[in-house]
């Protein structure tokens, strides 16, 4: 860099002579000199480093370049002898000289070189400026918390336009769920922290073609989320956002550095919250890193501005790309979330347009009730009794009555608008500018008095974005009260969680991108239906395997045959009278609304036709078919396993499978066919009686002094594998006629599946495996098709709720137990392979209960039998409640009391919005469903997790009465006219003991109530007292066996009943109980667990 100074001179020359302008603050490299802007143009002022000008010349100034040009020459060759200069390369010799000189004169005159080369950016003033943009425009904004400024971030979006919106410091857990923080029109991508507090959130517009490419979250260093935007013809750019928080430690450089080289890009657009300020030395660091994957920064004004003292603003926010000429405009926006400003960028680029969602439905606005119901009365029906054939007989009903409801509600397309903010007003988008305006003039400015109107405008806005917000849905929730569906949905749109299931724009299978609308529903829909062939994929001889049932069942003589019987027409009415009106039409195009209003009409009819199904053993074939939708379950849209089908069948098929089930199940029910063990889909039943018994057995067995293991089975798409031809076997064996297997064996056949989207759908597909999913017949037949699969299983106890299985034994012996396991789990897995059921491995778990005792330091292994080992684990979700080891339900409890936060939140965010009333249901109708779920299994919980459901639950008391944080919860009891939760659960217990008592529970449950039979005469307090079983020790004493009994005979001395009541007369009691314990204050009493055989002083007062 030997002559970049008299470069320097020969540029302000030819700036003279060009433009009459001189460079503002140019550095060379190595060489600090500088020229400063003057007004007066012929006496510029410079300077440079000392060994340039060695005489009294140095304010020497050229008239015309030519001049210059000799002095650069004549520069370069008096100094060839080193004199006043130390050269580090070799001497030049003046024909090198001249020809760089010359060249450097022609590029300096073509005008295309800047001295200081770099992107001329359009700086932007305010959101609007941004939104009326041409190109990819993209957000920055830290929120911290984003839960609670959820309605700004929605209003960012809405007036920028934006087409990425990142943001840092959401403050988000795993409790939060994506559709908690969905914003209409955008796909939503997490990266959360694992403890409280920071995590990334990136929002892009649905109409993008966008692949998750990394989501990193390192301790102690940064959040890291990356994803790949495909633009059109072909282009894509990575857009990536990280946090690195300020005690973030030094790793997190070279952490940052290896995640982007893991990345591979040819374009990369980098924000967020990186705590480095890119204006002080202290950045330097980051910029060498930055420098080596040459990316340039665009943003060059402090984004956390300190008013008071202005050198004390950082620019810590930042946008990060390796091609800056790409970009047009930058921005940065005040904030109303955090004390950093927004960033914005825009990029030049060709966008794909959104795409507008069309639907097709009928159309009410003209519709009729009493025209609709005449012409169902001009129609003669009863023609439809002299067709014998099904096929015919449908074909003539569907035609009819689909020109009745095409005449009176013809279908229409129609354009899905919807407003995210439906409060949104004109008084707040003009506020929202003028605060906008005032904060780019105080920017500007840097005046305090411009600073001061600026934050008044900022929380003016703030403040009226919560009160417009409140009004608005206070007026109608309160106007709604008495309409539930508007009230509700009322609700959720409050809430802001009102998520629409769009198709995604872009799927990727076997490592190609799909993008065409037909080929990604083509392509669900063969997803969706080779799920069934798990087991062919791994037994390929399946084929040629016998197909028979495992351990076929016993011939009972006692056991009477099945035979459907026809309905009658009261039947099919009542039916069709319990359809719900809001559901939605399947395959035959005929909506629940004008079925249930043409009920009167048409139930005789289609009673006909249900009939005809019975005796000609046929089922019309439109309700054999399905509409699939595709529902994100969460993670990455573009990968096909992270989507669920969601199935629409013909609402009449529903009906008729309604009346073949009740059938059915009457028929299973009367003959005793059903394990007693399964609990799946039957009446008295349900996943707390399962749970129940399952852990009244393992606390019975650690009761012993013994040893329990537990292996939680996980089928792979239970209900989509099953063997129809298997399954048709189960059914002839446990008694059902041939007429009736003839029937289902129909049912099963010839079934096919497409997948709809928005009026699009994909071709039709066979379904040859599984039970129809979403119908009410698959769950029934499931449950036979594996009845009978742990009769052969010894040594061993197991239980099923559908496909949900844990097999558990006890021993006391380590290696006893696990031998009686690894015995149970081989006969299942053969079980299971004659019924061409999958075990999934990997969910398939392992618990050891051991209540304190010592286990030996090398544990046995539990095999599957293909030798995989199953991973043990202290916690598995069964049914939907976590169980650890200890059976404390702990994690359950921590779990949902995260769950309540979440929904308190929400509440306490929103309070304004609702009435009493309006609160009163919510309270009741969302929260307490929560809270009371499962509370039956707490009975074995420490009180010290107990008062953590107390706690929210006296701060959802708060919610509904308004009171303070300082008003005493007795207190809230009576103004809420709520009992206390421990009397709530002590309310719940009793009543589950009294159904358990008079036979309405699960028989494996009624059978510990048995009445307590002595030789000699009892007193009348001593009347229908239970038989309680010896406990040895405390737990023992939590077992469903010793504290039901024992529970109810402590209240029984209470209430003196001569003889059992009526379960409502029961509950009448317990009613009264708990209105008079309203008035009392028992705060300081114990809570009264009904466990370790003792019951508290607080429930005999209860029932004094």
């Amino acid at each position: 860099m030997f002559f970049s100074a008299p470069l320097l001179l020969l540029l302000t020359v030819l700036q003279q002579h060009k433009t009459h302008e001189l460079c503002g603050d140019l550095i060379m490299p190595h060489h600090s000199l500088s020229l400063q802007k003057c007004t007066n143009w012929e006496k510029p002022q410079w300077s440079c480093p000392n060994w340039i000008i060695q005489n009294e010349d140095r304010t020497h100034y050229f008239t015309n370049i030519f001049s210059a040009y000799d002095w650069l020459f004549s520069f370069y060759s008096s100094h060839t002898g080193g004199q006043g200069v130390r050269y580090t390369q070799a001497v030049p010799t003046q024909n090198y000289l001249k020809r760089k000189c010359f060249i450097v004169l022609l590029l300096l005159l073509s005008g295309n070189v800047e001295p200081n080369p770099g992107p001329d950016f359009n700086y932007l003033s305010t959101p609007c400026d941004f939104k009326a943009r041409s190109g990819l425009g993209v957000i920055h904004v830290n929120v911290r918390s984003l839960l609670p400024k959820l309605d700004l971030v929605k209003i960012w979006a809405k007036t920028s336009d934006t087409d990425i919106l990142v943001l840092t410091e959401t403050w988000l857990n795993k409790s939060v769920t994506d559709k908690d923080i969905a914003i209409k029109g955008y796909n939503v991508f997490r990266c959360d922290r694992p403890r409280k507090g920071e995590g990334i959130a990136i929002f892009t517009k649905n109409k993008f073609q966008t692949t998750l490419l990394s989501s990193v979250s390192l301790s102690r260093q940064f959040e890291f989320l990356a994803l790949k935007l495909e633009l059109l013809k072909g282009h894509s750019i990575t857009i990536a956002g990280c946090y690195r928080p300020p005690s973030a430690t030094s790793e997190a450089l070279s952490s940052l550095n290896k995640q982007l080289l893991t990345l591979d890009f040819n374009e990369i657009l980098l924000t967020g919250d990186f705590n480095w300020d890119w204006l002080s030395s202290a950045s330097d660091s980051f910029k060498s890193t930055c420098d080596s994957f040459n990316l340039t920064q665009l943003i060059d004004s402090p984004t956390r501005p300190n008013i008071k003292c202005p050198e004390k603003s950082s620019l810590i926010d930042l946008f990060l790309t390796n091609t800056p000429h790409k970009y047009s405009d930058v921005g940065i926006f005040a904030n109303d979330m955090s004390d950093h400003c927004a960033i914005a960028v825009v990029r030049q680029a060709k966008l794909p347009k959104s795409r507008s969602r069309i639907i097709f439905k009928r159309d009410l606005k003209h519709f009729c009730e009493q025209a609709f119901h005449h012409d169902l009365w001009d129609f003669d029906w009863s023609r439809i009794s002299l067709f014998n054939d099904v096929e015919l007989a449908w074909k003539y009903f569907h035609d009819a009555f689909t020109n009745i409801i095409n005449k009176h509600a013809p279908f229409r397309k129609f354009r899905v608008k919807g407003r995210d903010n439906p409060w949104f007003s004109s008084q707040l988008s003009s506020l929202q500018q003028e605060r906008d305006i005032a904060w780019a003039k105080a920017r500007k400015s840097n005046s305090h008095a411009d600073w001061l109107i600026f934050r008044l405008l900022r929380n003016r806005f703030t403040s009226l974005v919560k009160q417009v917000k409140a009004e608005y849905y206070l007026l109608k929730t309160t106007s709604d009260l008495n309409d539930p569906k508007k009230f509700w949905k009322t609700i959720k749109s409050s809430f802001g969680n009102v998520a629409t299931n769009d198709l995604p724009t872009c799927i990727v299978k076997d490592s190609c991108r799909l993008t065409d609308e037909l080929e990604i529903l083509n392509c669900f829909n063969e997803h969706f239906v080779s799920s069934g062939s798990q087991f062919e994929s791994l037994h390929p001889d399946s084929n040629n395997m016998q197909n028979t049932s495992p351990s076929p069942l016993p011939n009972n003589d006692c056991v009477q045959s099945f035979i459907i019987v026809p309905l009658d027409v009261i039947e099919v009415y009542r039916a069709l009278k319990h359809l719900d009106p809001a559901k939605s039409a399947g395959p035959d195009k005929l909506e629940p609304l004008f079925l249930k209003l043409a009920v009167d009409f048409i139930a005789e009819p289609l009673t006909h036709i249900f009939n005809l199904t019975f005796s000609n053993n046929e089922i019309p074939n439109i309700w054999k078919s399905a509409y699939v939708l595709p529902l994100l379950k969460g993670g990455d849209p573009t990968v096909l396993n992270n989507y669920r089908p969601i199935s629409k069948l013909c609402v009449l098929a529903k009906v008729l499978e309604k009346c073949v089930s009740d059938q059915l199940k009457d028929f299973l029910d009367v003959n005793n066919i059903l394990s007693q063990h399964q609990s799946g889909f039957r009446k008295r039943h349900s996943t707390i009686t399962a749970t129940l018994k399952v852990v009244n057995d393992i606390i019975e067995s650690l009761d012993c002094k013994k040893y329990c293991a537990a292996v939680f089975i996980d089928l792979s798409k239970a209900l989509d594998t099953v063997d129809h031809v298997t399954l048709v076997d189960r059914l002839l064996k446990i008694g059902l006629s041939r007429q009736a297997v003839d029937w289902f064996s129909n049912y099963l056949s010839v079934r096919t599946q497409c997948v709809q989207f928005a009026g699009s759908s994909s071709s039709s597909l066979p379904v040859s495996k599984g039970v129809p999913q979403g119908s009410i017949l698959g769950p029934l037949l499931f449950s036979i098709y594996v009845n009978n699969l742990c009769d052969s299983i010894t040594n061993a106890a197991c239980h099923f709720y559908a496909d949900d299985t844990i097999i558990y034994c006890s021993s006391p012996s380590v290696a006893d137990t696990f031998h009686f396991l690894q015995s149970a789990l081989d006969v299942l897995q053969s079980q299971l392979t004659k019924l061409k059921l999958v075990l999934n491995t990997d969910k398939t778990k392992l618990m050891l209960f051991s209540n304190g005792k010592a286990l030996p330091k090398v544990l046995p292994k539990l095999l599957t039998s293909h030798g995989t080992e199953i991973e043990r684990v202290n916690s598995y979700k069964y049914l939907g409640f976590i169980i650890d080891e200890y059976l404390s339900f702990k994690l359950h409890i921590e779990k949902l009391v995260s769950k309540l936060k979440i929904k308190l939140g929400s509440f306490f965010r929103n309070k304004s919005c609702f009435s009493w009333q309006a609160r009163k249901r919510l309270f009741t109708a969302t929260f307490l469903p929560l809270l009371d779920y499962g509370d039956l299994l707490f009975i074995n919980a420490p009180d010290q997790y107990l008062k953590k459901l107390d706690t929210v639950y006296h701060c959802a008391l708060r919610f509904l009465t308004g009171c303070g944080n300082r008003v005493h919860h007795c207190t809230l009891y009576a103004t809420a006219k709520c009992p206390s939760l421990s009397v709530r659960r002590l309310s719940h217990w009793l009543f589950f003991v009294y159904k358990c008592l008079i036979g309405l529970v699960p028989s494996y449950l009624c059978v510990y109530m048995s009445t307590n039979k002595c030789s000699y005469g009892l007193r009348s307090r001593d009347v229908l007292q239970m038989l309680v079983p010896r406990a040895r020790t405390e737990l023992g004493k939590k077992a469903f066996q010793y504290a039901a009994p024992y529970a109810w005979n402590t209240v029984q001395k209470q209430l003196k009943l001569p003889e059992l009541v009526t379960l409502g007369e029961f509950k009448g009691i317990l009613k009264d109980r708990e209105d008079s314990s309203l008035g009392q204050c028992n705060c300081l009493e114990s809570y009264f667990l009904i466990t370790a055989g003792f019951f508290h002083s607080s429930v005999t007062s209860l029932f004094i």
